[in-house]
């Protein structure tokens, strides 16, 4: 992209622009034309503070849709830039590089959005640790410095949201100003002062009235589109969190940083071993090559030998053949074993050097899991011996409750036995005095009987008298209630002869 293009596209993005247009446009088309008079003229155009109050409200308006167009790209392209797929832990961190290569191509309009930001951060972060085991931390992390900016975003709206109504009382102050400067209190003077006292009050209440409701829009306003970007940014988090969590292998260091180190050694020790080998083929590969080649030309020349002295010497040409032919073979066979000698050396050198490391950091592992062991061992008992005194603390605490509860079921076994024995004395009492009341009733009856025996008396009257009072006295005695006993009458025998 071109520094024009780039200033162009800045310049595009400045709310200052977009809403000194939209200013000038209000103005120019919903006041500018009206009637004197009119609401336009009286709110919008009665004052110098209300032309700034209305231009800041609407540069921050510019800001706020600005922000919101942005946010509806970021949202409609949040699906379209995916990372290409793989399976879960089959990448290594080295094919960050290759991820973020597909970046690059990304529509310039998304290169600055969440989702390729987050992505970007999250896989360079990666390629420079050449490890993804704290990449869910560094993910959180990313999160809240998103966050963080979406906060600072708003910073010049936050701004001209606490302008606008400080605008609205410096018009408040100085329309009361004016009021006050043209209020004259002197006689006819006063009735001629009181229109220019009435337009200065208007100027300050008018500026006030504008001021509050022009910042109470612009806050919904902004409330709205904050909503929006915080929405999109757990968009974004789900996405990121989908597309790299668990697709790069880990070593678990961020667990065990010793595991993943002695992984890590492991690993590029089996491929420099590897790559060795490689090596050691290919030097082989080419030996043999030269090897034969050299022979080839050997024989060539043998050839040419024997062709040039068959004329002389078949015999000599020949012997001589085969000794060069044996001294070559035997040149061949000391090269060749000299080479196969020092690429098994070197095997050597590098699987014993191998060996090592792996048996020094065995060794090191076996102590740190000997130590973390200790450890646990210890804790365990510690656990064990809290355990076995709490176990016998409650043991003991048991059988004093036992001892307790017996010795209270003995007590009541024993309170038991003295109400029964109570009962059965009761019980007894209550027969003798059943048997009582029986031997008073016959009693009463024989008393009875005498009584009409004697009715025809005069002297027994007071003697039936104490009688009934003597049995009287003894129901009380015995806690029962005498039964009502037939009267006794007593007739006098001399008044009865006198009759005959």
């Amino acid at each position: 992209m071109s520094r024009v293009t780039s200033f162009s596209d800045w310049l595009l993005r400045q709310p200052i622009i977009w809403g000194g247009l939209a200013c000038l446009a209000f103005y120019a088309f919903a006041v500018q034309g009206t009637e004197p008079g009119s609401f336009q003229l009286r709110y919008f155009a009665g004052h110098p503070i209300a032309y700034c109050t209305t231009a800041l409200f609407f540069v921050g308006i510019a800001a706020l849709v600005i922000k919101r167009l942005g946010l509806l790209l970021q949202s409609a392209t949040l699906e379209s830039t995916p990372l290409p797929s793989a399976a879960m832990g089959a990448e290594e961190p080295s094919d960050a590089e290759g991820l973020l290569a597909s970046l690059d191509d990304v529509a310039p309009s998304s290169e600055g959005s969440y989702l390729v930001q987050r992505l970007r951060s999250a896989l360079e972060y990666i390629q420079q640790k050449a490890s993804a085991d704290t990449l869910e931390s560094h993910l959180k992390h990313l999160e809240d410095a998103d966050y963080a900016r979406m906060v600072s975003s708003y910073s010049m709206v936050r701004i001209i949201t606490s302008t606008i109504p400080v605008l609205g009382f410096l018009g408040t102050v100085i329309g009361i100003t004016l009021a006050i400067a043209k209020l004259n209190l002197s006689g006819e003077a006063m009735d001629e002062s009181l229109p220019a006292v009435v337009a200065g009050l208007s100027v300050a209440f008018d500026t006030t009235a504008l001021s509050l409701t022009l910042s109470i829009i612009l806050l919904f306003v902004k409330s709205n589109v904050e909503q929006a970007e915080t929405r999109l940014l757990d968009a974004v988090n789900a996405n990121v969190s989908r597309q790299l969590v668990g697709r790069f292998r880990q070593f678990g260091g961020e667990k065990d940083p010793h595991l993943a180190s002695v992984q890590r050694m492991s690993e590029q020790l089996l491929s420099t071993v590897e790559t060795s080998v490689e090596k050691q083929s290919a030097l082989m590969h080419a030996a043999f090559k030269k090897s034969g080649r050299q022979l080839s030309e050997l024989l060539t020349g043998t050839a040419t030998t024997l062709d040039e002295a068959m004329s002389g010497s078949v015999v000599e040409g020949l012997a001589r053949h085969a000794e060069l032919l044996n001294q070559g073979v035997h040149r061949h066979a000391g090269n060749l074993e000299e080479t196969l000698v020092k690429h098994a050396e070197l095997l050597n050198e590098g699987l014993h050097e191998h060996t090592a490391a792996l048996t020094e950091a065995e060794n090191k592992l076996a102590a740190e899991n000997r130590r973390h062991l200790g450890d646990v061992e210890a804790a365990v008992g510690e656990a064990m011996l809290i355990a076995s005194s709490r176990q016998e603390k409650l043991i003991q605490q048991s059988e004093n409750l036992l001892k307790e509860m017996q010795i209270a079921l003995v007590e009541s076994a024993g309170s038991t036995v003295a109400q029964q024995e109570q009962l059965i004395k009761q019980g007894d009492i209550l027969l003798r005095v059943v048997e009582s009341n029986g031997q008073i009733k016959h009693l009463e009856q024989s008393l009875n009987n005498n009584l009409n025996a004697l009715a025809g008396s005069h002297n027994f009257q007071q003697t039936v008298a104490g009688l009934s009072a003597a049995l009287q006295l003894l129901g009380a005695r015995l806690g029962e209630p005498m039964a009502a006993t037939e009267k006794i009458e007593l007739i006098d025998n001399s008044k009865q002869n006198q009759a005959a």
